[in-house]
């Protein structure tokens, strides 16, 4: 809801009893000091400091205690009064019902429950929007399958709630794009001047292979005005039921080169020291070494280059 400073508004409170007796029900009012991850709200305790955000002050209850009928609903009102110096942007708190006062919780006496009516308004004037991006990976540089949970923090340097939400876009290496995801498809918010932690899960049952780019894109801002963050990260997925006999056949080749290399130099070579009265197939194999040579030189230079396509472009 939005409000200007200086204003006074009624709201008003439904409670339902739902357990199988009457029940008497008390009511408090608490400021909301952060927002978690999934958008569980963080209430104020007596040790919280302020964070200028705060409405409780602002509340009036009509009644802190009502009894309610097994089965039954009760209206509650209460009043907001916002002050004429009310700093511009989101403030937050929220209406406590519990089975039992409050100064019995704060006793630590307490062994009930207590649920709550989240309030949430912005006060008209010098409102900011802003936020960044502080985090966009994923655990792991190389994956071996497509079972990949991509971490992103996003920093609300505004002095409003803000609930960023919008697409993640994964393209393979040849530019194709391969999935969409959705951010934040519970609109859960980050709270002003607060930096909060999200999770996005993709798994596919394909098989992937190569170097792959996401992209994020998320808005956040009254329709309008929207404004927009994003982020890019790069990772692999590499699968060792392929990459692993690759590289097994890879080892194998260079170890039939280099034996096959060596024992020729060592052929060679006691050829060459065996007397003159073999200098005709001394002659003969020194002309075939260079051509041995050439063919392992090559060989290795392709196997090489086989490797850089695999990492660069596979």
């Amino acid at each position: 809801d939005k409000l200007d400073p200086n204003t006074t508004k009624t709201y008003t409170v439904e409670l339902r009893n739902l357990s199988p007796v009457d029940q008497t029900f008390y009511l408090s009012k608490r400021d909301i000091i952060d927002v978690k991850e999934g958008g569980v709200p963080v209430f104020a305790s007596a040790s919280s400091q302020k964070t200028g955000y705060e409405l409780s002050d602002w509340i009036t209850l009509e009644k802190d205690s009502v009894m309610i009928p097994a089965g039954m609903s009760h209206s509650v009102s209460f009043i907001l009064s916002v002050p004429e110096n009310a700093v511009p942007g989101g403030h937050f708190g929220g209406i406590v019902v519990s089975v039992e006062p409050p100064e019995m919780k704060t006793s630590g006496a307490s062994i009930g429950y207590e649920v709550a009516n989240i309030i949430s308004i912005r006060i008209s004037g010098d409102v900011l929007e802003s936020a960044q991006i502080r985090q966009f990976s994923t655990e792991d540089f190389i994956h071996s399958a497509i079972d990949i949970d991509f971490l992103v923090r996003i920093e609300n340097e505004g002095n409003t709630l803000i609930k960023p939400t919008g697409p993640l876009e994964i393209y393979n290496m040849f530019g194709k794009k391969v999935a969409t995801l959705q951010f934040n498809q519970d609109l859960s918010g980050v709270f002003p001047k607060a930096t909060e932690n999200f999770t996005i899960e993709w798994t596919d049952d394909q098989p992937g292979f190569g170097r792959y780019e996401a992209i994020l894109s998320a808005g956040y801002g009254d329709d309008g005005r929207k404004s927009t963050i994003s982020s890019t990260v790069n990772f692999w997925v590499l699968p060792m039921n392929i990459v692993g006999p690759a590289f097994g056949a890879l080892v194998v080749l260079f170890l039939i080169i280099y034996l096959g290399v060596k024992m020729y130099i060592k052929r060679t070579v006691t050829i060459m020291t065996s007397g003159s009265s073999r200098r005709l197939v001394r002659s003969r194999k020194q002309n075939e070494f260079p051509v041995l040579m050439v063919f392992a030189t090559m060989s290795i230079i392709t196997a090489l280059f086989g490797v850089i396509l695999l990492l660069l472009f596979s």
